[in-house]
């Protein structure tokens, strides 16, 4: 009979067994990129989950927790990209979930007359975008005399873009060492499209 018993129980637990899973991950603040040169001061990232059920398990990047933590602080400095993936297991099955933070350079673009080509002319370009690649849709509005000039890290240089369906070359004009918003110093290529007012279009990068 006890084992008739047991079997049942095994069947039945089979039956209405639950996959673990994480139902909330949140990371405060979350604000997950940041310009290149930023440092996040330890004991400032807190990260916070909820669970579906009884773990036996759990672990989070770089973070000392108990099995009954569902909270932890980053106690480290942070300056570079990291991903912290949190792992829980209820002894047969495991789920995890993960947040990333981005550490970026800037691009800048925007209209402007010609100029001595140094760090102040990177600042003063109107649009400034975080990212790791140039490859994206910029948007222009040069009036008369003004160039469309991009400033970006010389690894990201933009050779050509594409405007109305069409490829157009720009023009290298200099290459400067910049310092960022954030004290970040860094080679940048300032390119630009060879005619000036061209008024309001989109270039795209591909």
């Amino acid at each position: 009979l006890t084992n008739v018993n047991l079997a049942i129980d095994n069947i039945l637990a089979k039956i209405y067994y639950v996959q673990p899973s994480i139902t909330s991950f949140t990371m405060t603040p979350a604000t997950t990129e940041y310009e290149i040169g930023t440092t996040i001061p330890s004991n400032t990232l807190t990260f916070a989950w909820a669970v579906n059920k009884e773990i036996t398990s759990q672990s989070l990047t770089d973070c000392t927790i108990e099995l009954t933590d569902r909270e932890s602080i980053y106690g480290e400095d942070l300056s570079s990209t990291k991903s912290f993936v949190l792992s829980i297991s209820d002894g047969e099955n495991s789920a995890s979930a993960s947040k990333k933070i981005s550490f970026l350079y800037p691009i800048y673009y925007g209209c402007c007359a010609e100029g001595e080509y140094n760090n102040d002319f990177i600042l003063a370009l109107e649009n400034k975008k975080l990212t790791a690649s140039n490859k994206m849709s910029y948007n222009f509005d040069c009036g008369s005399g003004e160039y469309a000039y991009f400033a970006t890290p010389t690894n990201m240089k933009v050779t050509s873009a594409w405007v109305n369906g069409f490829q157009s070359d720009v023009e290298e004009v200099a290459v400067v060492e910049h310092t960022n918003a954030s004290g970040y110093k860094s080679s940048y290529t300032i390119t630009r499209f060879s005619n000036s007012g061209l008024g309001v279009f989109v270039a795209e990068v591909k």
